[in-house]
């Protein structure tokens, strides 16, 4: 098998994206979502058949109720690239769905795979000393995720 590193960008297609969620304990919602960017087939003879690099990217947003959002109105904006101060606060998660991507990836070396990426989020932390630009709190999201992979079978 040639050196799968060197290969040209994989043909991946989007066979499902759903996003996910958070509800918090001061009754804001997070919107959470998962994006397959890029696969690489890094080894072939595993006891899965083939190991896979999924480069994969995650995105947050937040929707918070009024008297949240008072509370953070006088709050300075965390302006892009800045970091963040270190008054972080966890945060409590009452209700939870993981986003979802599938994706189908093909090569002509390994065939075709179905890929999943799961991200399910397990704590939550608030700033409390900034707001984004859009007003809300900045939260970061812990996740775990879960890659899982199947080769698709074809039919005869």
């Amino acid at each position: 098998m040639r050196n799968m590193q060197q290969k040209t960008p994989s043909m991946i297609r989007v066979l499902k994206s759903e996003p996910g969620y958070c509800k918090l304990e001061n009754d804001s919602l997070l919107v959470l979502r998962v994006a397959v960017i890029d696969v690489r087939a890094t080894q072939t003879g595993s006891p899965f058949g083939v190991e896979f690099e999924i480069d994969f990217t995650s995105g947050v947003s937040s929707r918070s109720p009024p008297e949240v959002l008072e509370k953070f109105k006088d709050k300075r904006v965390l302006l892009r690239g800045e970091t963040p101060p270190s008054n972080w606060q966890r945060i409590g998660i009452v209700e939870k769905k993981p986003t979802v991507e599938e994706v189908e990836y093909e090569d002509e070396e390994v065939g075709r795979y179905i890929i999943r990426v799961e991200l399910e989020p397990m704590m939550v932390s608030i700033n409390t000393e900034v707001k984004t630009v859009r007003g809300e709190p900045y939260y970061v999201v812990r996740w775990a995720p879960k890659v899982s992979w199947r080769k698709v079978e074809e039919k005869d």
